[in-house]
């Protein structure tokens, strides 16, 4: 068993039914608020409006049935609500990427992080974790995660021990992006760089990953789904096969230019032990000083599957990051594929 204690912060087909399962489920939520909740400052006042536009959205003929309706409320009723609704899209956008929380952005980052983690059974663990994402070209990026673990089993015939647990490289390109839904698609490869067997799995890993972000504009917040399979394809022999896949969903909410929060579901399912589950919460406040310094603090807990692997009992965790976003090649390595445009109303 390892304790490599790095928490993801998010496979999936993309294709034109993406953009309408997603809008369809999210937006069934959001036809439940208020029509009148403005985006951060960009709603026009009242008064500024001409008489022209006053009588273009009087002549707007709403939209008939629910899928006019979730339509409406995603992308606006009327021509000025669809371009205001825009704007605060890319602007969500933009601010997760300085931020360094949205998993489908093209940016690069150096981060620092201590985590304290309590397991079920008397296990702790205290991790420090050097992470780099390096974006290579405008749409490819490679990230590696270095942890360096404490641990501490204080049972009878426990253990206190500490070292380098495994290396994880993750790589992948944006395959998508509109202002509606940006698309990810990647792998992860894990190597059993620990240095001791109870700080490593012993064990290579390869598997697919992919994530989807989607602006939520009338909610300020940045709806994001990170999809991972870890499945072992060697290493020590006497070490147990791994094969888990490991779900990520998040709502990121841009409160200003400095201040934002995440609230993020962790969900596990291990194949090779009777599809065993284990779902961990955990909530982030993060803060940015300037174009590239950022920090931020979580807590979380274990709500099931907590005696597994995989599961926490709580867990905090205090980090520090610095961001850019040039990418160190300009050109592209990977062809967006076309989707349809939204419809106009």
């Amino acid at each position: 068993m390892a304790f490599d204690l790095r928490r993801d912060r998010a496979p999936f087909q993309p294709g034109t039914s993406i953009l309408e399962a997603v809008s369809i489920a999210l937006l069934m939520v959001l036809s439940l608020l208020p029509t009148d909740v403005p985006a951060a400052d960009t709603a026009p006042a009242a008064e500024t409006q001409t008489q022209s536009e006053q009588g273009a959205e009087s002549a707007e003929q709403p939209p008939e049935g629910l899928r006019g309706r979730i339509e409406s409320r995603f992308y606006g009723a009327t021509p000025e609500e669809q371009a205001r609704l825009e704007e605060e899209r890319k602007r969500l956008s933009a601010a997760a990427a300085v931020f360094g929380t949205d998993p489908t952005a093209i940016n690069g980052y150096y981060q620092l992080e201590y985590g304290h983690n309590t397991f079920l059974h008397n296990l702790r663990t205290d991790s420090a974790t050097a992470e780099a994402r390096l974006p290579i070209t405008p749409n490819f990026v490679m990230r590696v995660t270095i942890p360096y673990v404490w641990a501490d089993l204080n049972q009878p015939r426990g253990f206190t021990t500490n070292g380098a647990s495994d290396l994880l490289v993750r790589f992948g390109g944006r395959v998508y992006a509109s202002p509606e839904l940006a698309v990810f698609v990647g792998g992860d490869a894990t190597f059993p760089t620990g240095s001791n067997d109870r700080l490593s799995t012993g064990k290579y890993t390869l598997g697919p990953g992919g994530a989807v972000a989607v602006p939520l504009p009338r909610l300020r917040s940045l709806f994001f789904s990170f999809v991972q399979d870890y499945n072992s394809v060697g290493g020590d022999p006497s070490r147990a096969n791994l094969h888990f896949m490991r779900v990520t969903s998040a709502f990121n909410t841009i409160w200003s230019e400095r201040w934002w929060t995440t609230a993020s579901m962790e969900w596990d399912m291990n194949w090779n032990n009777n599809r065993k589950t284990t779902m961990n919460l955990l909530g982030e406040v993060g803060h940015r000083f300037d174009q590239h310094w950022n920090v931020f603090a979580s807590y979380g807990a274990g709500v099931a599957g907590r005696d597994t692997f995989l599961g926490l009992d709580w867990t905090v965790q205090l980090g520090v990051r610095w961001v850019f976003m040039t990418p160190f090649f300009q050109e592209r390595v990977l062809e967006q594929f076309p989707m349809p445009a939204p419809p106009s109303h």
